[in-house]
């Protein structure tokens, strides 16, 4: 019997599901499902699945066929045996079952098998035989549902549970007298199956009438017998209670029944009930009956009569409130009382200010839950209103809707019958009133329009909120009352602010609520971004007034500053303007001084901090000759702006020279096989007043070149100068209202220049310095068609040889950049991991390891792993924040451009630690939540909207593991990635990384990571994917299509077993290597510690002791992929440093690579041996081993030896 399989998860079966089964031997050939003896003999039948199928009590499973059993070697066909007598006829006589289990007795007896089965499957199949006999053809026999009488008997007793998606079926055999069976769900396809416990096949040997379900098959017991009469232990207006006497034997539970219907089902061990939700003053019959083990109901008892008491007066309605309120309407809502005092509430009476307004009838009077909404409609704007209400058995005499209500319960009444609530006596019809509510006809969420004068506005009556948000759009959740609700999401919309104190283009929203004289609430964007109170509150104005919020405070506005006194504005050269003025007098009411806001040409230029004091301010980097209007504003410690001062108009004089360029820097490229060196620099914080047209690019302190700006720029910045439009000049309207070189769009772009004439490995300086427009390029500037305006003449009046003061000096050294290094290379990398967990607390590690490269560099160490660059809220780095500014614990951004250089001259690749699934803001937003980042600037639409760390962000969901300690990225977001890729590249061609470390990969989606390296030219990279299942890292190189090498965990855990054990059987996997080493070694980055598992107890901390620690090293250092040497185990001792730098040389030398090929010579219990590539031999553990003649001893140590080719 046997099942053929790919070794896999694919499988291939017989016709109908089975296993393929031969009944002698012989030589056999199989194809396309057909099974045929090629020594002509007639085919196999194919069997059923007698253990094949799926088996077990979970009728929904199917599990894979046993494994089948390697076959023995073909021998020659022995003589043809003689045919066996043929089976007896499969079983076809089957009948549904129609009759009640009592009935069942005389089947029992003398009329075959019957089977009752409980499934969820729609048609479930018998397949069977008799003992002996033939199977049935597949899928077998259908088990049809049973009859409505024995479904009487089973259906709802099973479990107690009337609502169970499981039906009964039966079918009766009359011919067998015994029966092997399983049971499936018909199939065709894919079939489920139903066996004994064990996966067998279910078994009878006697007639009988049996119940299979849950994977259990046993005979059917007689029913129990009738308990005795229920007593009625008391009675309310809306309960009656019950008990009655348990009956021998084993019960699986009770069903009581009232006037005829099934009311429930109690467990086995309780013999009480109590009925609730009745009606006052009726009598009901309840009888019990007794349900077995096996679900079978028996006959029900004699009835009990019980009685209810007579009706009380209902309850106090429910939940009364205002649903709205409007000048034209107020709505209330309410519920039923909990307490109806046993009589149905048909009608509510509506008291206003203690009169009766209106009777309504009840929305359902069965449904307690049910809202009853009313709307009056004849209220006064502004007029309060005091409403009760009170529930009703019925409206009073003369109320029409009495008759109303009266005629649609008698069609509901039997013939004669009188309705009960006529009898209830008018001082129990009506309940307590609900109330009294004040409310005021007015709509409290109506919203105003909000005043431009800030001091108008806090004259005005109702609740204001002035908002600062980054958000598009913002909204306010609110509610006024408890009693009217919440308004639905996302709630009232803000407007932008008109009011010129919160201005719009700062980020102000305003809601106006003229009518409303409380407020509870929260912010949010209209989507899925909410603005809370620090520690989750709601935001809460309990009486009206003016508020702001920002930065998640709220607080009352007070009023406005006054005007700043005596503004006087005075030029200083033809570039600047100083500014004096004095601040106001600080009145009642009125919050203290912040600062100043300064304007030019009504545009804000400054804000001005340090409170009153700080009254200076000297406006740089302005067009000569030009005229300019300031005025200034006062600014509160709320941040509100009062009146702006009167406007003091000024000119500019004659220009001056220029400052010197800003942030000069220089790097070494490599291009074409060409050495040269890259200047970018930005202009000068003041350009003296007229344009920069040139630079000089100084070497060595002599010009070497000039650099001269695009005619298209100059022509912009005199266009600058012009207004708007020539005829609102005296409304001082500026295309450019600044009119300052500072705010040009191109003023921060960086200036470029290469040096192509320079010398490997000489040292050069650079300086640049700014050149004013001359004389010469005045005409090409004039060609535009340029009208000047605002009394700008500086195009008339340039002078000649205008030069600024050079630059600081950028020193560079004409070392080029490695080439990028890549998987799988032919040749030996040895990596560096170049700091552990304490390196961050030295005062400059980036310059301590400036110290450590010639000694690595001649053992052979090619690629060192750097921590992580960026500023950073740990000291380790691994909490990423301003990812540009390279300052961080490791020491300053210049020691780390230092070393990098350093490196690329000593030919070791430097390596990127990059840390992007997940990142730290440097500000808090407006809600008070840490999703403000800056260098690249992001806010919560950068994070991932289930991000637990932060909670708040907007962006995707996470595609990987959230990060529990900081936001995680949301890589779906263009916008990331595009900053990623931007950040990955320019930490390579302008820092000078050449490989890729990429941590906590699994925090995100393998596809983005594949697609960073790529964007990056396919560089070296390795994947911190901590996963010791090989399967799991195999995977995930080939989610990443080979783009990424892993850390080879499962080396790291079974060689730190192996060396503490001395056993090193594990090593080899059929003669191949364990890990990723032996499935895909180029993609295979081994190592011993690293910063996380050398101090983490949960990974059994350190590797081991020094003797270990080299023993793995030696195996690791001489095998194929590409090994990792730890700082940490570099300077454990003098001697493990000696022994690491001569492994390092060995397989620098060997020229052993991450694919050389290996033969695994020993792996057992005390030895492991091993030739790799045919150059190197290694063995550790306790016992002798050696490679035989040919070979010379390189390096040995405690239980380990390495040899080279002699």
């Amino acid at each position: 019997e046997f099942v053929p399989n790919n070794g896999g998860s694919s499988w291939d079966k017989a016709n109908g599901n089975s296993n393929y089964i031969l009944s002698r031997p012989g030589l056999w050939k199989l194809d396309s499902g057909r099974l045929e003896n090629l020594q002509d003999q007639p085919a196999p039948k194919i069997s059923p699945p007698l253990d094949g199928g799926t088996g077990g009590t979970d009728n929904g499973r199917q599990q894979a066929p046993s494994a089948p059993v390697a076959s023995a070697p073909l021998a020659p066909a022995p003589a043809a045996a003689p045919r066996p007598a043929p089976a007896p006829m499969p079983i076809t006589d089957a009948r549904t079952v129609e009759v009640a289990l009592s009935q069942l007795t005389s089947v029992e007896a003398t009329q075959g098998i019957v089977l009752l089965y409980r499934s969820a499957w729609a048609a479930p199949h018998l397949h069977c035989r008799e003992i002996g006999a033939t199977w049935t053809s597949m899928p077998g026999l259908p088990i049809p549902r049973a009859g409505k009488a024995l479904i009487t008997d089973f259906e709802a007793g099973a479990g107690g549970n009337q609502e169970d998606e499981s039906a009964l079926f039966a079918v009766h055999l009359p011919t067998c007298s015994s029966l092997e069976f399983v049971i499936n769900d018909g199939g065709p396809q894919h079939f489920r199956w139903d066996k004994a416990a064990g996966g067998a096949n279910f078994s009878l040997a006697n007639k009988g009438v049996f119940l299979i379900s849950g994977g259990r098959l046993e005979k059917v017991v007689p029913p129990p017998p009738a308990p005795s009469r229920p007593t009625i232990s008391s009675a309310s207006k809306t309960s009656v209670s019950l008990t009655w006497p348990a009956i021998q034997g084993s019960v699986r539970g009770y069903r009581v029944w009232r006037d005829g219907a099934l009311l429930t089902t109690v467990a086995g061990g309780r013999t009480s009930y109590m009925d609730s939700g009745l009606l006052a003053s009726h009598e009901y019959a309840y009888t019990v009956s007794a349900v077995s083990s096996q679900g079978a109901q028996g006959p029900s008892s004699e009835a009990a009569l019980g009685k209810t008491e007579a009706a009380g007066a209902p309850g106090m309605p429910e939940g009364l409130r205002v649903a709205s309120a409007s000048p034209k309407a107020v709505q209330l809502e309410w519920c039923c009382p909990t307490d109806t005092g046993g009589a149905p509430v048909t009608a509510y009476m509506i008291m206003r200010d203690g009169k009766a307004l209106k009777t309504v009838a009840a929305v359902d009077a069965s449904a307690q839950t049910a809202k009853n909404t009313w709307s009056d409609t004849s209220v006064k704007d502004g007029t309060t209103y005091s409403y009760s209400v009170t529930a009703l058995h019925l409206p009073p005499e003369k109320d029409e809707l009495r008759k109303t209500i009266l005629r649609a319960r008698e069609k509901l009444l039997a013939p004669k019958e009188k309705d009960f609530l006529l009898s209830i006596p008018a001082a129990l019809n009506a309940s307590p009133p609900a109330g009294p509510l004040e409310v005021q006809a007015v709509d409290e969420l109506e919203v105003g329009t909000c005043s431009k004068d800030l001091k108008e506005q806090l004259k005005l009556k109702g609740i204001t909120i002035y908002y600062k948000t980054s958000w598009q759009a913002a909204y306010a959740h609110c509610c006024t009352k408890a009693e009217l609700g919440w308004t639905a999401l996302p709630g009232v919309e803000l407007t932008q602010s008109p009011t010129l104190a919160f201005p719009a283009n700062e980020g102000w929203f305003v809601l106006y609520l003229p009518n409303a004289r409380h407020l509870e609430f929260v912010l949010n964007d209209g989507k899925q971004a909410f603005d809370k109170l620090p520690g989750g509150q709601n935001y809460s104005v309990p009486f009206g007034g003016v508020l702001r919020i920002n930065h998640g405070h709220l607080d009352r506005v007070a009023l406005p500053p006054q005007v700043p006194l005596d503004l006087a504005a005075e030029a200083v050269g033809g570039s600047r303007i100083s500014l004096t003025w004095r601040a106001p007098q600080v009145a009642e009411g009125e919050a203290p001084l912040a600062g100043f806001k300064v304007f030019r040409n009504g545009r804000v230029v400054c804000n001005c901090e340090g409170g009153a004091t700080n009254t200076r301010f000297i406006d740089k980097n302005l067009f000569a000759f030009t005229d300019y209007e300031y005025s200034v504003a006062a600014v509160n410690n709320q941040g509100v702006n009062g009146p702006l001062s009167v406007a003091v108009p000024v000119k500019t004089d004659l220009p001056g020279p220029p400052s010197e360029p800003r942030n000069v820097r220089a790097c070494v490229r490599k291009e074409a096989a060409k050495i040269r060196i890259h200047l970018e620099w930005e202009p000068p914080a003041d350009c003296g007043g007229a344009p920069v047209a040139a630079y000089e690019v100084l070497r060595d302190g002599i010009v070497v070149s000039s650099v001269e700006v695009p005619t298209s720029r100059l022509r912009s910045e005199a266009e600058a100068c012009q207004p708007m439009d020539p005829e609102a000049a005296g409304e001082r309207r500026w295309i450019r209202s600044s009119c300052s070189y500072s705010q040009l769009s191109w003023f921060n772009d960086a200036l470029e220049w290469s040096d192509e004439d320079v010398v490997d490995g000489e040292s050069y300086s650079y300086q640049v310095r700014a050149v004013q427009l001359g004389p010469d390029r005045v005409d090409d500037v004039r060609e535009g068609g340029l009208m000047q305006r605002c009394g700008s003449r500086f195009l008339e009046n340039v002078l000649p040889d205008v030069v600024g003061p050079a630059s600081s000096p950028a020193e560079v050294r004409a070392v080029p950049f490695l080439d990028i290094p890549r998987l799988g290379e032919q040749r030996p990398i040895i990596m560096f991991q170049a700091f552990d967990w304490g390196s961050c607390k030295a005062e400059s590690w980036y310059t301590i390891l400036l110290g450590l490269l010639p000694e690595l560099r001649t053992a052979g160490v090619n690629m060192m792993w750097l921590p992580p660059p960026s500023d950073s809220v740990d000291e380790h780095g691994y909490l990423p924040r301003k990812w540009y500014n390279l300052d961080n614990h490791y020491g300053s951004a210049g020691a780390l451009h230092r070393l990098v250089h350093a490196l690329h001259a000593q030919e070791i690749v430097p390596m990127l630690d990059v840390v992007v699934n997940h990142r730290c803001a440097s500000l808090q937003d407006s809600a008070g939540r840490w999703l403000k980042f800056e260098e690249p600037d992001w806010e919560g639409w950068a994070i991932c909207c289930d991000s637990p760390a932060i909670p708040g962000g907007t962006g995707s969901r996470c595609t990987g593991e959230p990060a529990q300690y900081a936001p995680s990225i949301d890589h779906q977001n263009p916008k990331v990635r595009d900053d990623v890729n931007g950040y990955i590249r320019y930490m390579m061609e302008e820092v000078g990384f050449r490989a890729l470390r990429f941590d906590f990969v699994k925090g995100y989606s393998p596809h983005f990571q594949r697609d960073y390296v790529r964007a990056a030219g396919s560089p070296f990279a390795v994947a911190e994917n901590w996963n010791g299942d090989p399967n799991g890292l195999h995977q995930y190189v080939r989610e990443c299509q080979g783009a990424m090498a892993v850390y080879d965990f499962p080396v790291y855990y079974t060689l730190k077993g192996a060396v503490h054990s001395n056993n090193f059987e594990a090593l080899n996997e059929g003669g191949r290597p364990c890990g990723i080493m032996g499935r895909d070694p180029a993609r295979s980055v081994t190592f011993i510690d690293n910063h996380d598992t050398y101090q983490l107890a949960i990974v059994g901390g350190a590797f081991g002791n020094n003797d270990q620690v080299l023993r793995a090293y030696a195996y690791i250092l001489t095998h194929p992929g590409t090994p990792c040497v730890f700082h940490y185990d570099y300077v454990r001792a003098p001697y493990v440093r000696e022994k690491l730098l001569q492994l390092c040389g060995i397989r620098r030398d060997a020229g052993i690579h991450s694919t050389s090929q290996i033969n695994i010579c020993a792996s057992n219990w005390g030895l492991y041996a091993a030739i790799i590539g045919n150059k190197v031999a290694m063995k550790m553990g306790t016992n002798d081993w050696s490679p035989g003649n040919g070979w010379k001893f390189a390096c040995g140590g405690s239980e380990f030896a390495v040899w080279i080719r002699g």
